[in-house]
This record gives C-alpha cells, sequence and structure tokens, in this order.
C-alpha cells in the first residue's frame, strides 16, 4: 500500500494572483475513492491586474478537486470554517497538499500526484442574491463549469432547453457533475435559465439581432409603462420587471467566455454546440404592440408577479397564434443566425413525447382540420416530423426523447410528458455526449482527447 500526496499544482494566472477560500469537504476521511472524483471545493479570485477577468462571476467563481487516482482518501489540508470558508483569504499555493491517497496501484508518477480541477462560475440574476451554501449554488442567470487541465481546444456546449433540461445538464448534483464525469476532454458546458422568459426561437433569434438603440428602447418603455400602470407595483412586480429586463437584453448564443486554467486565463466561445428544446416552442406568445418584440413566460412564473406587471403586460401586448409551419420558420431563421457568426456550430435539439397515455382517441372525425391545433397528442407529432424535416435540411441534430421515453417506459420515467426519472436523464444525457462526439466536437472526446490523468466523477 503507497500513501500519495495529492498536490494541488499550479493556476497560472499570474504570480501571486489567485487567493482561495478554506476547502468544503464532499467526502470523509477514510472513503474510499475513485479516480477523478470530486472530494472538495473552495471559492477562488483574482488579485491585482488579474481581478478585471470573471467580473460578473466573481462571487461565485469555484474550483473544484478531484483525486487523480483511485485509493482511499485521508484529508490533509486544515479547512478554515466559518466566513473564510466562503471568502477567498489565502494565497493559492502549488505544492499544497490538499490530502493523500492510500493506493495499492504500485509506483505513481509525478502526474498522479496533481489533483484534477473543475472551475465553476456562476453569473447571477442580481448580485443581491446571495447563496454561498455549496458547489455552484445560487440564483443564477447562467453557470458554467469548464476542465481546468487537459490540452486542445476548449469546447463550449450551450444548453438553451426549458426546464425539462435542468436535471439532463445540471445533474442530481446540480452543478453539473454528472454530466462532466463522461467527458474525456477539456470542455465546457454552460447552462442558461429560463426563470422569466421561455428561450423559443423567435425570442433567441431577436435577441441576436436585437440592437442598442432597441435595448434602450425596451427598457424606458419597461419601467415608464411600469411606473405610469394604475396598479402601483410592489416589490414582486419591481423583481419580476428586472430579470425580464435583463433577459431580453442578454444574447446567450454570442457571448464569450473567460476560463481559469492550469495555462492561464483563455478566451473561448462562442459555443461550438448549442442545445435547444422543443417544448419551448409554444403555439401562443405575446408580441408588444409599439416595439414589436416578443415574449413568453410560464403561467406559473407570471404569477410570482405582483398585480401590476400582469397588467401592464396586458395592456401593452397582443396574443400571437404561431402554427407548426411558423415555427419551422422561426427555427431556421435562429440557424441563419446562428452560424452566420460561427459557421461550424453544432444545433441539438430535443423532441417531445409524441403519445400520450391518456389519449383515447377513438375518431378523429369530429375534429376540425388542422388536427394539431386541438388534440394534444397530434401536435406533438406534428412537431416532431417538423423537427425530422429540418434535420434532413439543415444538418442539425435531434435528441430523441420521444424514443428513449417509450423504450424505457413513459408512465414510469416521464411526468406530465416532460419532467423525466433520472434514469431517462442519463440517457438523454448520454445520447447528446454521443451526437457531441458524433459530430467531432472539440472537447468532448471527438478528436480524441483525454485528460493525462481520467475523467472527473461524483461523489455517491
Amino acid at each position: 500500500m503507497t500513501q500519495v500526496a495529492l498536490r494541488l499544482g499550479p493556476l497560472n494566472v499570474g504570480t501571486d494572483s489567485v487567493v482561495r477560500s478554506g476547502w468544503r469537504w464532499l467526502c470523509e476521511s477514510g472513503h474510499l475513492c475513485r479516480q477523478g472524483e470530486v472530494i472538495a471545493f473552495c471559492n477562488v479570485g483574482l488579485l491585482g491586474r488579474e481581478s478585471k477577468h470573471f467580473a460578473d462571476e466573481a462571487r461565485d467563481l469555484q474550483i473544484a478537486v478531484g483525486s487523480p487516482i483511485s485509493g482511499r482518501f485521508r484529508r490533509g489540508s486544515v479547512t478554515f470554517g466559518g466566513w473564510q470558508n466562503l471568502q477567498p483569504v489565502t494565497l493559492w499555493m502549488a505544492d499544497e497538499v490538499v490530502g493523500y491517497i492510500e493506493s495499492d496501484s504500485g509506483q505513481c508518477t509525478e502526474a498522479d500526484c496533481v489533483v484534477q480541477l473543475l472551475m465553476m462560475a456562476g453569473r447571477r440574476v442580481t448580485r443581491l442574491a446571495e447563496d454561498r451554501s455549496g458547489l455552484l449554488t445560487g440564483w443564477h442567470a447562467r453557470s458554467r463549469v469548464c476542465h481546468a487541465d487537459g490540452n486542445g481546444p476548449i469546447g463550449t456546449l450551450l444548453s438553451l432547453g426549458i426546464c425539462e433540461m435542468l436535471g439532463v445538464i445540471k445533474g442530481e448534483s446540480f452543478a453539473l457533475l454528472e454530466l462532466f464525469s463522461a467527458i474525456d476532454g477539456p470542455a465546457q458546458v454552460v447552462f442558461a435559465a429560463d426563470y422569466s422568459l421561455v428561450p423559443s426561437a423567435r425570442i433567441l433569434a431577436e435577441q441576436i439581432r436585437r440592437t442598442t438603440k432597441e435595448i434602450e428602447a425596451i427598457s424606458e418603455d419597461l419601467t415608464t409603462g411600469l411606473g405610469s400602470s394604475r396598479l402601483s407595483p410592489d416589490a414582486a412586480d419591481l423583481m419580476f420587471a428586472g430579470t425580464v429586463l435583463n433577459a431580453l437584453v442578454t444574447s446567450h448564443v454570442t457571448e464569450q467566455y473567460t476560463v481559469l486554467t492550469r495555462r492561464g486565463i483563455r478566451s473561448v466561445g462562442p459555443p461550438n454546440a448549442i442545445i435547444l428544446s422543443l417544448h419551448a416552442e409554444n403555439l401562443a406568445m405575446m408580441r408588444h404592440r409599439k416595439l414589436g418584440y416578443s415574449f413568453s413566460c410560464y403561467p406559473f412564473r407570471l404569477a410570482d408577479a405582483g398585480r401590476a406587471f400582469p397588467y401592464w403586460l396586458r395592456a401593452h401586448f397582443e396574443p400571437v397564434r404561431r402554427t407548426v409551419e411558423s415555427i419551422r420558420g422561426d427555427y431556421c431563421v435562429l440557424f441563419d443566425l446562428i452560424r452566420a457568426q460561427a459557421p461550424k456550430t453544432e444545433i441539438l435539439i430535443t423532441n417531445v413525447m409524441s403519445t400520450s397515455d391518456i389519449d383515447d382517441v377513438q375518431s378523429y372525425a369530429g375534429f376540425e382540420a388542422p388536427i394539431g391545433e386541438t388534440v394534444a397528442s397530434v401536435h406533438s407529432k406534428d412537431m416532431n416530423l417538423m423537427l425530422y424535416d429540418l434535420a434532413r435540411e439543415r444538418d442539425i441534430a435531434i435528441v430523441d426523447a420521444d424514443a428513449i421515453a417509450a423504450e424505457l417506459g413513459a408512465r414510469s420515467h416521464l411526468h406530465d410528458g416532460m419532467h423525466q426519472s433520472g434514469a431517462m436523464q442519463a440517457e438523454l444525457r448520454a445520447e447528446i455526449l454521443r451526437i457531441l462526439r458524433a459530430r467531432t466536437v472539440p472537447g468532448f472526446g471527438g478528436y480524441g482527447e483525454n485528460l493525462s490523468s481520467g475523467r472527473m466523477h461524483i461523489y455517491t
């Protein structure tokens, strides 16, 4: 049995540039640890001229460490406790020993002695939303995880799916650990939340094309319109309006990213691959009567606003009815906009469940055409068929949730036709990675790139 000291290794941003908080452990001393298993994390910050980086993520910037080899883990570094476990207070030291692994694998190389690193960052909906209770916790409009080790280009996957993609991408850990346990290369995964704006193709296209002048007009109209309403806005109205405005003026598709790695700070983006959800394409949307921009929000979210915001919405917007064909057109516009800035961007779309166990229609003779506007299961089939046509014509990939649910058993694994069980989420996660590798998206294994010390794994 060999005891191996696990060193942090460098974060080459600059001399004495990185500071960290105390360690928060994800496993106890004596735990039998797998290679790549995440054992601890800390909050980090940058000093001096490097502090300009991560300006909108500085309060939720973390590093998670994983064991480079398997064996029985023993803690080595003393945790600070209290506030010092939340706030970066000490320099990152490359030679610091964070713990020890008792391994029976024989002689270990120098590389085996350095922990694996994941950079995690969250951009808050509002900076007042303070929550440092755990790994990648907080009210984040955008959260992301990136390998800090490895060679080659960092490939980025951006998730713009709605709520059914939360567990698929962020996993049971809510920190993307399940996804990164299966990723071989130097990849980054970005999850954009859908708190107040449903990311349909039309809305995403409008975000890409929106000019500074249009953003100013939207902001002025919202603030003056809400303030002049016959119903005085309360705190809930103002908070909700702020999240809506933030979502309307942010285009996740066109963003660049700063990542902290062993070899220094790197800039990556725009995304190499984007995953969307067909569930985001509702038949009904809202359009601003004067400014012409689109708005779509879940009714249960809108219920969280006060009385003034829904009143303003009804007064300033008109309903728009969409068809399957118009949704198809919205997708085509979006694809063209995305590939105009990055022609090699891969686009994945998760389809919908096309059958229902409560659908017991014996005859469709009594329904007026088009039947899909009346019968939900027919509409789902129409939407999936439209998506298959798009896949052939526009070179996009379908994540076939319909087939996966049918194979597993939708009654047990697909609640309300949309939200999956843990088992189905795992299958969808594996299918997404299979597609990324088949399409040779950088960082996800398509080019054979591997981290020298193995994959990251979630602690269970």
